[in-house]
């Protein structure tokens, strides 16, 4: 993988083309609206940057405690009166040589510009980072400062009334989407997933494809899954733009987006979702989100 391309700062082209948008009283409708799927694409590439991110901190963390094993072997060793290991230090610095490959892959989030590697003076690369600069498994983000106040799910309700419509449903799909919706009202939501990502696999011209995607969706959000999840909703209104759950899956999106303490990927979310679907509940609930952001 290019890790170089990971460097582009993504959450600053989000923000031109906002400025963009801002001027655009002369643009045609369709210049909008293509401006405005490049911003909801780039929010889906960012949150998969976020994945890939935790996957390199989960890689270093592992290299770490290898090392860590190897440095107690070796004193284990000559506390014992054994033989060292010759190939010791070289293995260990492998290792360590490893973790700062792993670690000058890794970029700043959106939701953590505070992690970028900084860089020297000009012409300069920045120095590699050291195994202690890797945060902690335990560390979890600030809280975010005056977030606005968290409007309930409505997915129960919707929950409700596609177990009552599922009775009678003859599509192919309806025992894996019956045993998802059982799944989620029991809040076995990884069970849920399970069946939900499966349906779509199976039957993906299925009418059932919708809605699995959207009830996995938060199915992962419930979970404190909230980058998987922003995946999955992006994805549920870029197929769906004008179906049932878009105005919904835009809401919880942007939810996810406020528990990631991203703000500004938050509040364009919530833009789209005044935009695409004035008048609906969920655009009054995003009105009124702003308006506390």
């Amino acid at each position: 993988m290019n890790w170089k391309r990971m460097r582009i700062n993504k959450l600053e082209i989000v923000a031109a083309l906002s400025a963009v948008l801002l001027v655009a009283g002369c643009s045609t409708d369709s210049d909008i609206q293509q401006l405005n799927q490049n911003e909801f694409t780039l929010r889906g590439m960012i949150a998969n940057d976020r994945q890939q991110i935790d996957s390199l901190q989960q890689q270093v963390r592992q290299l770490n405690d290898q090392i860590t094993e190897l440095k107690h072997q070796d004193t284990s060793d000559e506390q014992n009166g054994g033989g060292n290991d010759k190939n010791l230090p070289a293995r260990v610095a492998q290792l360590e040589s490893e973790v700062s490959a792993l670690n000058a892959g890794m970029v700043a989030t959106p939701a953590n510009p505070a992690a970028a590697p900084s860089a020297g003076a000009e012409g300069e690369e920045a120095p590699p980072a050291t195994v202690a600069s890797v945060p902690p498994a335990t560390a979890s983000p600030a809280p975010a400062a005056e977030a606005p106040a968290e409007v309930p799910p409505s997915w129960p309700n919707d929950l409700d009334a596609e177990i009552e419509s599922a009775k009678s449903s003859s599509d192919p799909g309806i025992k894996l989407y019956r045993k998802g919706l059982d799944a989620m009202k029991a809040q076995n939501y990884p069970l849920a997933v399970a069946n939900f990502t499966r349906l779509q696999h199976q039957y993906p011209k299925s009418e059932l494809s919708e809605p699995s995607e959207y009830f996995a969706a938060n199915a992962l959000f419930e979970t404190g899954k909230y980058d998987q999840s922003i995946l999955q909703f992006n994805d549920l209104v870029m197929r769906y733009p004008k179906g049932r759950f878009a105005s919904a899956a835009l809401l919880r999106e942007a939810q996810a987006f406020l528990k990631l303490n991203d703000q500004i990927d938050a509040r364009l979310t919530l833009q789209k979702l005044v935009n695409d679907h004035a008048g609906s509940p969920e655009a009054n609930a995003a009105n009124t989100m702003l308006k506390q952001l």
